[in-house]
């Protein structure tokens, strides 16, 4: 039997540590320039890649604190439970009720996602329906139900900002008010 020549303990300390690694700091760590040897061990170690930063980044997965949505940050490096960032963009757009714009998901995943987002659609893992300027995109198994759902949020939101405007800005007092206001501005401010 051969004797462990590279110890996953000493890079396992390193990781509780820092909390996230690169490539060169690991390799460093077991004191090898071998890749499959680094990625042996982290095997062992149950060990995640960032999916921002191209993937550079490394932590634990018993060091990582996932969310809700199965997302971690450290220092704004992002890592997913899912992997690589297309695998957790479908995984959000299946648990999703009612979809997501590319606006969305970038602001939930800090990162740029449109690129992505063109391959899973391309690639018909998911599917997408033009709303105003942007598209949604949807599951490929319940995007009737999920697209449905956008719509009576939209509509919603609508009429609520429809009701809050007129209610808000409509009334004889708040005309009488803005008369009374107008008349001391001279001709300029009022035109401006």
């Amino acid at each position: 039997m051969r004797t462990v020549q590279y110890d996953p303990d000493k890079l396992r300390h390193l990781f509780v540590k820092k909390k996230v690694l690169t490539l060169d700091a690991i390799k460093e760590s077991l004191g090898t320039p071998v890749k499959m040897t680094v990625f042996r061990k982290l095997k062992s170690l149950s060990y995640r890649a960032s999916y921002s930063h191209a993937g550079k980044y490394y932590t634990l997965d018993d060091i990582a604190t996932y969310d809700h949505n199965g997302l971690w940050s450290f220092n704004r490096i992002h890592f997913s439970i899912n992997g690589s960032l297309i695998n957790t963009i479908n995984y959000l757009i299946n648990l999703s009720a009612e979809g997501y714009f590319a606006s969305e998901l970038s602001k939930l995943l800090m990162v740029r996602v449109q690129e992505p987002l063109l391959k899973l659609y391309n690639s018909q893992k998911v599917r997408r329906r033009q709303i105003g300027g942007q598209y949604l995109y949807l599951s490929i198994g319940k995007w009737q139900k999920q697209f449905a759902k956008r719509k009576k949020t939209i509509e919603a939101r609508v009429e609520y900002e429809n009701l809050y405007l007129v209610s808000g800005f409509d009334s004889a007092e708040t005309r009488h008010c803005l008369k009374l206001f107008l008349s001391t501005l001279n001709e300029k401010q009022r035109r401006l």
